[in-house]
């Protein structure tokens, strides 16, 4: 017994280590793109009690997700003040419910079901894949598994002291559904189990606990919900409203459900075919655990209908079954576009159904007859599975060593971005009135890898601009760091008192470059003044004007703060007072004008295919957004001319 023992011991910790090294190896390579810079700002303002915000960004579908996973990225941040601190600290966490869960299944259903669910769980490469991001949907796997892990004893009617881990399960659910708002139908179906168990056991204390516990978790975004925002739920969950004409079938819930336990589609995440080359794949180990899962989803109905002597473990077997099926059939009536990590709250439930099931056909004694084969299908599922996760892990071994190369992956990487926060940080130091201005590629959204930064070092002093949209020139002396997919061209308007700091320079490929320049000189006379403190200062029309042509626009404003309003600008072409072309557009945000700013602003006017004859004029001007109320220049005039032309041919 005591070697048993010692075996199932060296067999959790072995794959706990396998799970580390899946999770952890290169983690100073994590990708921080603009979701992540979102994510960490807010985590920092939260870590420094500068702010607790009620919701995070958009969501691809449109509604608003919560901010837990801020504030969950907040602890790491209290002690060590490091981008990969939070990597490691969400890995961890996935790491403990490994453990959780061997320890959970294992008093429940036996030995051998503990070492398959985990095993499984710590090396499937979806899971391995989410993990090791800093996003919205990294914890809820982890989430569910602590739930699952936390459920399973309070269902067994013979561990009273169980009821402990009411308010674990009920929490953990509940950090589940807030971590993203794909997972909050699940959270919600959890709980009702919970609140089943209490009733049924009378554990009215521990769940009096759960709910207080889970009410201050939610607080944020309850607020948030009482605000106003209780239709984004509705838009998650349906994307539109349905109607009984247009809503069908989303089958696709089950094709994830499977690639995701399988591993299918993986080698297509780092949107490059390097991994995918460097690979042995061998699509038939796919099919394993489908194959399993539908033996064992039989196995258990059939067992829990012919109950031919009594299941002690019936309500356990009901539970994974229940949640193996239901979990992705929550999104089955759904109108929106399901993506992977809509159905992780599938784990790890279909994990620990195959293992339970290997358990019973391995069986216990000297296996003799009908039991015979069932004892030679338990070891050939065992050869399989083994087999299936050393691949699996063969997989991601090879995709951690090209990302400790930098070979996969943006370049905005952990540990560059930690790094830069040295290096901004001693430069803010040494130079009390100086600045720094990050020149860089925004998202669709107008965020960047780099927005956290400022929040990191609790300053206003460090901004960032787009490349393609513009250019700030403060009055203090200022540093520029030319950073991912920055144009060097774009520091031409500094001239020749721009000098280069190769002594700052961050080690990227290529590498992110640091020029300074002095205080600015003399802000020329403006050529317009609108009311919002808006001044015209140049302009410059590159390009040709001809019909499907391209009008290159520079535009030099100096900016005194006058109000707090976000404004845009545009730009448009009119014809007899017409309008003709348009382009408009926040080239620089808002968030980043200072008070006496230089902005350069950067805009490509596209002219129609077909220019009728007659005499075009350019008009520039600004509006609120989002009022779209068009800002007044001091004249009484709602736009400037810049530019004018006579066209003659068509």
């Amino acid at each position: 017994m005591r070697k048993r023992q010692t075996t199932a011991h060296w067999a959790i910790i072995s794959i706990l280590l396998v799970a580390a090294v899946l999770r952890l190896g290169a983690f100073q390579e994590a990708l921080i793109g603009a979701d992540q810079a979102s994510i960490l700002a807010a985590a920092a303002d939260i870590a420094d009690l500068r702010d607790f915000p009620g919701v995070g960004i958009k969501s691809s579908v449109g509604v608003m997700q919560t901010a837990t996973i801020a504030y969950l990225a907040a602890i790491p941040l209290l002690m060590v003040r490091r981008v990969i601190a939070v990597r490691w600290f969400f890995s961890v966490l996935d790491i403990l419910a490994i453990a959780c869960l061997f320890r959970s299944v294992r008093q429940t259903f036996g030995l051998c079901a503990a070492l398959i669910a985990a095993l499984l769980y710590a090396t499937n490469p979806w899971v391995v894949e989410f993990n090791r991001w800093i996003w919205y949907q990294t914890l809820i796997p982890t989430f569910a598994t602590f739930a699952f892990a936390a459920l399973l004893p309070a269902l067994n009617p013979d561990r009273r002291r169980s009821r402990g881990t009411i308010p674990l399960a009920m929490v953990s659910a509940t950090l589940m559904g807030l971590v993203h708002l794909a997972a909050l139908p699940w959270a919600a179906v959890l709980g009702l189990v919970a609140f089943a168990i209490i009733v049924r056991r009378g554990w009215w204390r521990s769940g009096l606990l759960g709910v207080i516990l889970c009410l201050l978790i939610v607080a944020p975004y309850l607020n948030f919900l009482r605000q106003g925002g209780i239709a984004d739920v509705g838009i998650m969950l349906n994307g539109e409203p349905p109607t009984a004409s247009t809503t069908t079938w989303n089958v696709a819930t089950y094709q994830l459900t499977l690639e995701l336990l399988s591993g299918q589609q993986i080698l297509t995440t780092p949107h490059n075919s390097l991994w995918a080359d460097s690979v042995l794949w061998l699509g038939g180990l796919t099919k394993i655990v489908p194959a399993l899962l539908l033996l064992s989803i039989v196995w258990a109905i059939t067992r829990l209908a012919t109950r031919r002597r009594p299941l002690s473990t019936q309500a356990e077997l009901v539970l994974i079954l229940g949640w193996t099926l239901l979990a992705p059939t929550l999104f089955v009536r759904s109108d929106v576009h399901l993506q992977y990590f809509y159905l992780l709250s599938v784990f790890p439930a279909p994990f620990v159904l195959i293992g339970t099931a290997v358990e019973a056909w391995w069986g216990t004694g000297r296996p003799s007859g009908y039991h015979a084969w069932r004892r030679a299908a338990a070891i050939a599922a065992v050869t399989l599975l083994v087999l299936l996760t050393s691949w699996w892990s063969y997989l991601w071994m090879v995709r951690i060593g090209y990302e400790q190369q930098g070979q996969l992956r943006a370049s905005t990487r952990a540990w560059l971005m930690d790094t830069t926060v040295d290096t901004i940080g001693e430069y803010l130091e040494a130079h009390p009135d100086g600045e720094i201005i990050i020149v860089t590629h925004f998202n669709a959204g107008g965020l960047s890898p780099f927005d956290w930064i400022r929040n990191f070092l609790n300053t206003d002093r460090v901004r960032a601009v787009p490349s393609e949209g513009g250019l700030i020139i403060p009055s203090a002396e200022t540093c520029y760091m030319l950073a991912d997919r920055a144009d060097p061209q774009r520091l031409a308007p500094l001239g020749d008192g721009a000098v280069p700091q190769p002594g700052m320079t961050i080690p990227a490929s290529p590498p992110w470059t640091f020029t300074c320049v002095g205080p600015r000189a003399e802000t020329p006379p403006a050529q317009a003044t609108w009311e919002n403190g808006l001044s015209l200062l140049s302009t410059e029309i590159g390009g040709e004007f001809a019909a499907g042509g391209q009008l290159e626009l520079a535009l030099t404003w100096h900016y005194t703060a006058a109000t707090g309003e976000e404004y845009h600008l545009f730009n448009h072409l009119m014809r007899d007072g017409e309008l003709v072309a348009q382009v408009d557009g926040e080239p620089i945000p808002n968030r980043y004008w200072r008070d006496d700013d230089i902005l350069i602003t950067y805009f490509t006017l596209q002219l129609p295919a077909e220019l009728p004859p007659g005499e075009y004029v350019l008009r520039i001007g600004s509006y609120t957004w989002p009022e779209l109320l068009r800002t007044m220049l001091i004249d009484g005039t709602d736009a400037y001319e810049i530019g004018r032309w006579s066209h003659l041919t068509p």
